[in-house]
């Protein structure tokens, strides 16, 4: 396919990952051929607006990724999926996509997860993706906006800094554009610093972000938002309950009441996860449990049945991911799992109607409170010393290139993959020397 290579290559060596998630790399995706990119703009967790506002600031370059994308894959059609309430950011990107005929917009309601991969590409194809599958054997390849943004600069510059969000108990909500390795606490300082005592943070949002008490931890490609709270918030605290609490509470509370699967994004859609049946699996020990454990195999992870679904505020999404982690364990997959029939996945008919606004979300999690705009800042940042880790994507680490005591420059490549492997390369985000050589590579301006 013309030009699928080149840009696979070049995106391979400028260090371009999903930013988001787990980094999946971005020249595998350049690389299949493609009847659809989409644009996940959808921004489904609440309180995050990064992707909001680099749309707002830079729409040209996000466009431009897209149409490189849709060249490399073949496909004939580009869609930015997008939530329809944000009227003025819509209007903008219309305006952004006239004399495009190849690129539309799909305005999406405002519930979560509507940025769910799988919920996207069937809002806006009408195709389900097959069970156990992902979205590109349905034709489909889907990339979030600030991967697309860096599609479109690697030419010119590698991945060197990330976008995030970072609101909740601070004194100016906003959205910066900062140097890879910073750290969190710099951050959250650029934001005006906390308003109030003991605050920890949630990396990556309030639903499938983690919690990080250490706020010296480095910023990576896929930071896309710090939410930070008192250590005693409700949600930091179910957060940080651990699996010997779920497990025990599951087994001694839960009364199959199966709205964890009625509600479950992933479900209504059609396909065999049930997290309900997990939760009974609870009842068995470890052998026989394994059987009602593979009901999880097609958990998506958007934690929507544990912080929103049960009414005994039991934590069936965590039960789900922790019985996914024991398979994988035993070898065991969806692939060769018994609950594999081979079977289409058909949208349940009542899916229209439990959907889960977003509106109720903010308000069962705590979050209501913190409400707030926040815009970016494009003041440029220099921070004096990065830690830049060395495994940012999935895959394998890069491995360093560079020896403690070397000068670096912005955009030098100081960890590197061999071709065969899964993997990209990593760049040094300031100007320095190298100071320190772990699992990560620290330079000092």
């Amino acid at each position: 396919m013309a030009g699928s290579g080149d840009l696979a290559r070049r995106i391979r060596r400028a260090g371009v990952v999903g930013a988001g998630g787990a980094g999946f790399p971005t020249y595998v995706k350049a690389s299949s051929p493609a009847e659809t990119v989409i644009v996940n703009a959808a921004e489904c967790e609440p309180l995050l607006q990064k992707d909001q506002e680099i749309l707002a600031h830079f729409a040209p370059d996000v466009i431009g990724g897209l149409e490189l994308l849709m060249e490399a894959t073949g496909a004939a059609k580009g869609v930015i999926g997008i939530k329809k309430k944000h009227g003025e950011l819509v209007e903008h990107l219309s305006r952004a996509l006239k004399g495009k005929p190849a690129l539309s917009l799909k305005l999406l309601e405002d519930y979560y997860p509507a940025g769910d991969e799988f919920c996207l590409v069937y809002e806006v194809t009408g195709r389900l993706v097959p069970q156990g599958g992902i979205p590109i054997q349905a034709g489909v390849v889907v990339n979030n906006v600030e991967t697309l943004y860096n599609i479109a600069r690697a030419e010119k510059t590698p991945v060197v800094d990330t976008f995030l969000t970072v609101t909740g108990a601070v004194k100016s909500p906003c959205t910066l554009r900062l140097p890879v390795g910073v750290s969190i606490a710099e951050a959250v300082a650029l934001a005006g610093g906390p308003k109030a005592k003991d605050c920890v943070a949630l990396d990556g949002g309030a639903m499938m972000g983690k919690v990080v008490s250490d706020l010296s931890q480095p910023l990576t490609k896929t930071s896309g938002g710090l939410i930070l709270l008192p250590k005693e918030h409700p949600l930091i605290r179910r957060k940080n309950a651990g699996r010997a609490s779920f497990d025990r509470a599951g087994k001694s509370t839960c009364d199959q009441c199966s709205l964890c699967t009625e509600l479950c994004p992933r479900y209504l859609l059609g396909y065999d996860v049930q997290p309900h049946k997990v939760m009974r699996g609870l009842l068995f020990s470890t052998a026989d449990r394994k059987s009602w454990s593979q009901w999880a195999l097609l958990c998506c992870e958007c934690k929507l049945c544990s912080l929103f679904s049960c009414p005994e505020s039991l934590n069936p999404g965590d039960i789900c991911v922790f019985a996914k982690g024991d398979l994988s364990r035993e070898k065991v997959s969806w692939k060769n799992s018994p609950l594999n029939r081979n079977r289409p996945p058909r949208a349940h008919p009542i899916r229209p109607w439990r959907k889960v606004p977003v509106s109720q979300l903010k308000a069962r999690l705590g979050l209501a409170d913190y409400e707030a705009d926040a815009p970016l800042k494009e003041e440029a940042y220099a921070p004096k010393c990065v830690r830049i880790p060395l495994k940012q994507h999935v895959g394998v680490p890069a491995r360093p290139v560079v020896a403690v005591g070397q000068d670096v420059r912005r955009g030098d490549v100081i960890g590197d993959v061999a071709e065969a492997e899964l993997g990209v390369p990593v760049h040094a985000s300031i100007d320095g020397r190298v100071s320190r050589i772990e699992d990560f590579i620290e330079i000092q301006a």
